[in-house]
């Protein structure tokens, strides 16, 4: 067994509704339509918390995504992955109290808001939870956002992962202004607060730099894990310095390999312990009693897809005119010829790796973009699915996984009545019984770290 595999797998559930990466979930007859509602989220919540999940994580967007035109009429009218974003902090808030040990994924854009506010938002949630936060940092990539919080554009990529360096490292510095002995609460001697053990922040570093103190004390983690998923060579410069989970989407095993071994040697380089971060590959599995059930699951996804549909969203992801898409010429081709549409070289990247390695056209792309984003999509009974995923880890592809359900709930209670016991089965997973006591969600990864004295070395990747 790899060294890799000493550790318990760290598993992220990604909920976005009403559409996630499956674009027909809104239309499906299975999806919960419910997701404008406090009790939709709380009922996944709990749902991942007794299934074993570490983390519920939110993306967000702060704009509806526009056409080459910058119109939002495509996504609108298909309900297309970005037409509605509740508000992550909100929407965790309302989570908080009716959940006990899962760590709660917000995210948060380092590009329009001051470091102080995201201190101030962090910390709040942090206390609240007692101490189960993630920091999910993006840049944000489109001047639709930057439009709707004030600038022009979106700056370049390079000006915004500047930002986002000198953004976190005030945050985290007016995180530390307190103490943690500094609330001291003493009624007898009237003291709330010594204020020897309260500090601002060091020399600015640029003459915006937050002064402090934060008006709150330490929060019960220090600070909120940091989470990324940045997947350019910018991107993964960034997560080297700073991330501790990562989240990745690349192509197959051989690609997260890659992006894995990379993000840890630049760790190593950065003169972090490279097992100080935690790769979790994407992956939207399809899971059922048996093989058949779960391939009758993924017929039904397919036969709710539009082809018409999946044309116009994948026209307008690009910035192309769906009416002179041939769509029957090479997709590998047209992400050239379109290259930059989406912000995020990262996801390009693969797009164009898998419409290579398969063939794939046009059409193809629409229709698998539609279904699965090109997502890697494990199918099959719990035990095919825990099969490749322990294949991955042991792999040294992943050190665990973001699951993104096609739909919602029913996927992520596929996976936990199907998959879940079989990743425990094999000790990838801690049992109910057995998980440690983790007072904060860096707690409850940290405990997944096995002894490593015990392992033999492994060749690297």
């Amino acid at each position: 067994m790899s060294e890799n595999s000493t550790r318990r797998l760290t598993l992220v559930g990604m909920v976005n509704p009403p559409t996630q990466r499956y674009a027909a979930a809104w239309r499906h007859p299975d999806s919960n339509g419910d997701w404008l509602r406090a009790s939709s989220y709380i009922e996944i919540a709990r749902l991942l918390e007794g299934g074993g999940f570490d983390l519920m994580f939110l993306p967000d967007a702060l704009a509806i995504p526009e056409d080459a035109l910058g119109d939002v009429a495509t996504t609108l009218a298909s309900g297309g992955k970005g037409a509605v974003t509740l508000d992550p902090i909100t929407v965790l808030s309302a989570v908080i109290g009716a959940t006990r040990s899962i760590g709660l994924g917000a995210t948060v854009s380092t590009t329009f808001l001051p470091p102080y506010a995201i201190a101030r938002t962090l910390s709040s949630l942090d206390h609240l939870s007692a101490g189960r936060v993630a920091w999910n940092i993006v840049t944000s990539t489109t001047d639709a956002e930057a439009r709707n919080l004030g600038l022009d554009r979106i700056p370049p990529k390079g000006q915004r992962y500047d930002r986002a360096d000198r953004v976190v490292a005030q945050v985290l510095e007016l995180m530390g202004t307190w103490d943690p002995a500094a609330l001291v609460q003493d009624a007898r001697s009237g003291v709330f607060a010594d204020p020897s053990l309260v500090s601002r922040t060091p020399a600015p570093r640029e003459r915006a730099a937050a002064p402090g103190p934060l008006s709150l004390p330490r929060s019960p983690q220090g600070h909120p894990v940091l989470m990324q998923a940045g997947a350019s060579p910018r991107g993964m410069q960034f997560a080297a310095k700073w991330a501790e989970l990562v989240f990745v989407a690349a192509d197959g095993i051989d690609g997260n390999r890659a992006v894995r071994t990379e993000l840890r040697e630049r760790a190593r380089l950065a003169g972090r312990d490279p097992d100080e971060l935690r790769v979790c590959a994407a992956i939207q599995p399809i899971a059922g009693s048996t093989r058949i059930d779960a391939v009758g699951v993924r017929d039904s996804l397919l036969a709710h897809i539009d082809e018409a549909s999946a044309v116009r969203s994948l026209a307008r992801l690009m910035h192309a005119d769906a009416a002179t898409l041939r769509l029957d010429g090479d997709a590998e081709g047209f992400l050239a010829a379109h290259r930059g549409a989406t912000g995020s070289d990262g996801f390009e990247d693969m797009l164009a790796a898998v419409s290579a390695r398969e063939g794939l056209t046009v059409r193809d792309l629409a229709l698998r973009q539609s279904l699965d984003q090109l997502t890697p999509s494990p199918l099959g009974s719990g035990a095919d699915i825990a099969d490749e995923l322990c294949e991955w880890q042991d792999a040294g592809a992943a050190d665990g996984f973001v699951v993104t359900p096609a739909l919602l709930p029913g996927s992520l209670e596929d996976f936990v009545e199907h998959v879940v016991p079989e990743l425990r089965r094999r000790g990838r997973l801690s049992e109910p019984a057995a998980a440690p006591s983790a007072p904060t969600l860096r707690s409850r990864l940290a405990a997944k770290d096995a002894p490593r004295a015990q392992s033999p070395p492994r060749a690297h990747p």
